[in-house]
């Protein structure tokens, strides 16, 4: 026998089938990197990567996941973390975060894409006042128009300015420190007809707290008058922002558009205006919007941020130098500063200054006087206008 045996030549044929089966995969792989390619430039198109891109993806993050990571690259914030008490989030707890947008820190995010109007209500807690938590958001409602203009009676009688004695001494003479008669600050009010129950004896809804003469612009009048006594100049505007829809047959939502209008007339007849403040009081229970102070009551302000202007975090700032110096000077007086989701109206005006606070002055149970205290209270702390330090503020209150 031969040891070796010739190798035979095998030959490969391609059946009918096998031909068909390869041309179909070969199609579909053409037509799968086609699909790919134009979803990749119809996305890059639509996205623009920017720092926006990357705050909004990142907005339902926690700051204490964001801070945990970042520490990771930056050893000095290790320190801060363990001063803190910032424990670095585990791999499963990021990316359920990135992944769903569910911050297990804000319970409310695991609904808010989920309930049909819940976005409205929706915002952060930028600085949170003592006892202050997310339900005490300010509420904003939307009544019709017939409900806000409908004649009620009210109960209210002036009374003597500064009757807790003490509050204005030393209010006599020239200020030390004066705006030499500019007037440098704005106040106005969007719901002008915002009004409170104590003081409508036949009303118990707070919906319907509405009154055209009792209402918001007493206090507003009270500020302005503060003001100037501390050497502020201070421009008040009484403008009837309900009147002024009724007239142009348009609903209550619209109140933001129209005093818009409202705002930049009296900015092109007032140059020197740097200040600005749109005054309301709360739709929230009196339990949430009252403190005591040295046994008196007072109607704690809120200041509100629209997320939607594209430079609310200036108005941001402002605002919570203001509370700072209001917790500096009487504790418990500020329920904080909240940050209003750019949906519904989210702008409140605020892009026409970097000094513009919407702010919430007590709520539906409060009363005028317990508004005015707080009034008197924060024309000193508005001090940042004048550069006043607190040592010359209480020296001239």
């Amino acid at each position: 026998m031969p040891l070796f045996r010739p190798r035979t030549r095998r030959t490969f044929r391609l059946s009918p089938t096998s031909i068909r089966k390869s041309a179909l995969y070969l199609i579909i792989g053409f037509v799968l990197l086609f699909s790919l390619t134009s979803l990749g430039s119809y996305v890059q198109s639509k996205i623009q990567f920017s720092s926006v891109t990357l705050k909004k993806w990142t907005t339902h993050v926690s700051k204490e996941t964001f801070i945990s990571t970042l520490s990771m690259e930056i050893p000095a914030l290790q320190l801060y973390n363990r001063l803190t008490g910032i424990q670095t989030p585990k791999a499963s707890t990021l990316l359920l975060e990135t992944a769903i947008s569910f911050n297990p820190q804000d319970p409310r995010s695991l609904i808010r894409n989920e309930l049909p109007g819940f976005a409205l209500f929706d915002g952060h807690v930028v600085v949170a006042g003592q006892g202050v938590n997310y339900t005490d958001f300010p509420m904003e409602s939307s009544p019709p128009l017939e409900v806000v203009m409908a004649q009620r009676e009210a109960a209210f009688v002036e009374e003597e300015k500064a009757s807790d004695k003490g509050t204005t001494e030393g209010d006599a003479g020239t200020p030390a420190l004066t705006t030499e008669g500019r007037k440098v600050v704005l106040i106005y009010h969007t719901h002008n007809t915002e009004s409170w129950l104590p003081h409508l004896p036949e009303e118990d809804n707070p919906s319907n707290a509405y009154h055209p003469e009792v209402n918001i612009t007493l206090i507003g009048k009270r500020l302005g008058e503060e003001l100037e006594k501390r050497g502020i100049g201070a421009h008040v505007d009484t403008t009837d922002i309900t009147r002024k829809l009724h007239e142009a047959n348009k609903p209550f939502a619209f109140s933001y558009a129209k005093s818009r209008e409202v705002v930049q007339e009296v900015l092109a007849q007032q140059q020197d205006i740097l200040f600005m403040f749109d005054l309301h009081r709360d739709a929230l229970p009196r339990e949430r919007t009252t403190t005591e102070i040295n046994g008196k009551s007072y109607a704690r302000t809120l200041f509100l941020i629209g997320g939607k202007n594209a430079n609310f975090e200036k108005n941001q700032k402002f605002a919570e130098r203001f509370h700072d110096l209001l917790e500096e000077s009487y504790p418990g007086l500020s329920r904080g500063v909240f940050l209003k989701n750019g949906n519904g109206n989210g702008e409140y005006n605020q892009s026409l200054s970097e000094n513009n606070l919407l702010i919430e002055i007590g709520g539906v149970g409060n009363t005028v006087d317990e508004s005015y205290r707080t009034a008197e209270v924060s024309r000193c702390d508005c001090r940042f206008i004048l550069g006043c330090r607190k040592s010359e503020c209480e020296a001239r209150r």
